[in-house]
């Protein structure tokens, strides 16, 4: 039987007074669509389907790096056209707007009181997840009663509407106001570390922040006129201890340019160092005036965080002080392991910074910074090593000479080609063909987002803290791993047999 072109044309009438409706934030009762228009009742819930799936999708991708709380200068031009009331709260202007929430300068009525009152997005279409969400976000925040976070004032629902008021601040954020403070290294210095105690007094009740950068720390000005800092947006906070289950398995959530590894590969696992890394982005764009890593796509920036090695600071500006660079390198180490163990280890090195005091961490060695460049430079690296080679074979040959030198250079020569060819393989995404072993499993980079692990990794618990050597195949979808202990541990079959 043919469509009828009256019930298409139905249907697309129907479908686009529904997204003018969410567009102008009302929220259409699907159900009485469906009872009003029985004959396509259908079509509307294949419509419907398909926009969950397209909010599901969207909600796996990383937020973007727009500021949650913190007023920015198109949200802030943006005044309500006329006076709104939303329960005992009159709406004056709205001051910011994310993935999940919109937030509004407002005057709580019955205590005649300036807030800041967050909304969710979505209003009355919110999802049971968001709403559980949007709540935990309001709990973490209020369970933490510290100086420099920001205080919730109330948490409640109108008209099906969930929201929660908290404390206004004003004075921008430390995104907005970067450029001006990272004029003076000192106060900068000195607010992070009003930051990372914080950050700590959360860690001690159980609170991870999972999304710390500049635009989610706000600003106020003391009337001495110094900066008092607040962390702001608990909306990714976690639990040290239990899981929530509001992150899908899998699923990356964050800012890429300021998550460590560990976050940008999915893992749930995460631990107090996750926030150190984070404090460490932020002290590195302090110093330099750019995150440690940012490319034209959230994806892209992912890939180089998991791939690529950090630019020490000094290399971005030769007056950074020695000291501070050695503080942010370690917070950004790619092990956490080689993190400092808490947000307060943290701020007291930076204290001894500001006392004129050593630090504690010490700086890489010649080898670590050796090994760091080769990883950064390999073709230089292996021309470098095929020089120092091919000179040895002169000297030798000089110094022995005749054909006792030729076994000698012979070795040498098959030593430089060895070199070069392992060059080629660790820059290529695949493992060489022929005798050579890859340096690393590799995974697609089309899958690289959506798996985020390394095979490596996968062997590293059941080896007890020994380095992993290979693994090999076995029967049916078994293989075993290898490591330096001498433990053999059976996991998921991989692609290919070999040393890792």
């Amino acid at each position: 039987m043919s469509p009828d072109p009256s019930s298409d044309a139905r249907l697309d009438e129907i479908i686009a007074a529904y997204l003018q409706a969410v567009d102008a934030g009302q929220a259409p009762d699907r159900q009485r669509l469906l009872d009003d228009n029985p004959a396509l009742a259908d079509s509307l819930r294949a419509f419907f389907a398909d926009q969950d799936r397209m909010k599901q999708a969207a909600a796996l991708l990383p937020p973007t790096e727009a500021p949650t709380l913190a007023p920015s200068e198109a949200a802030a031009a943006e005044t309500l056209g006329a006076v709104r009331y939303f329960g005992d709260y009159e709406l004056l202007e709205e001051i910011a707007r994310g993935g999940m929430g919109v937030v509004y300068k407002a005057r709580q009525v019955s205590l005649n009181r300036m807030v800041a009152l967050k909304m969710i997005l979505a209003g009355q279409l919110a999802s049971p997840q968001d709403v559980q969400r949007f709540h935990s976000e309001a709990e973490a925040a209020a369970n933490l009663d510290h100086p420099n976070i920001v205080p919730i004032y109330e948490v409640g629902q109108h008209e099906g509407q969930h929201y929660f008021s908290m404390k206004l601040i004003d004075g921008g954020s430390l995104g907005t106001r970067m450029t001006a403070i990272r004029g003076d290294v000192r106060a900068a210095v000195a607010l992070l570390v009003q930051v990372a105690r914080a950050i700590h007094f959360a860690h001690q009740r159980g609170i991870l922040h999972r999304d710390l950068k500049p635009a989610n720390v706000l600003l106020e000005e003391s009337h001495e006129g110094s900066l008092i800092p607040y962390v702001t947006d608990f909306g990714l906070a976690k639990r040290v201890e239990g899981d929530s289950g509001l992150t899908a398995s899998g699923a990356i959530v964050g800012t890429p340019s300021y998550m460590p590894p560990e976050q940008a590969r999915a893992e749930k696992a995460l631990t107090v160092a996750a926030d150190v890394y984070s404090l460490g982005a932020i002290l590195y764009e302090m110093l330099t005036g750019r995150p440690p890593f940012r490319a034209a796509t959230p994806l892209h920036t992912l890939l180089q965080v998991l791939e690529q090695e950090l630019e020490p600071p000094r290399q971005v500006h030769p007056g950074i002080a020695r000291d501070l660079e050695t503080v942010c390198l370690k917070c950004l180490a790619k092990k956490p392991a080689a993190r400092y163990r808490t947000a307060a280890e943290l701020a007291d090195e930076l204290e001894h910074w500001l006392a004129g005091e050593t630090v504690r961490a010490c700086p890489p060695t010649r080898g670590e910074r050796l090994a760091r460049w080769g990883k950064r430079n390999p073709v230089a690296l292996a021309f470098a090593v095929v020089l120092l080679i091919l000179f040895g074979g002169v000297v030798a040959y000089a110094l022995v000479g005749g054909w006792m030198a030729w076994p000698l250079v012979f070795s040498m020569s098959l030593t430089t080609s060895l070199v070069a060819n392992s060059c080629a393989a660790w820059r290529s995404t695949s493992a060489a063909s022929g005798w050579l072993p890859p340096s690393k499993p590799r995974l697609p980079r089309q899958r690289l987002v959506r798996e985020a692990r390394w095979r490596a990794p996968t062997c590293w618990a059941p080896c007890g803290g020994g380095r992993p050597t290979g693994y090999s195949s076995g029967q049916g979808s078994r293989r075993a791993c290898f490591c330096s202990r001498g433990q053999r541990t059976p996991r998921s079959a991989g692609r290919r047999d070999g040393p890792f």
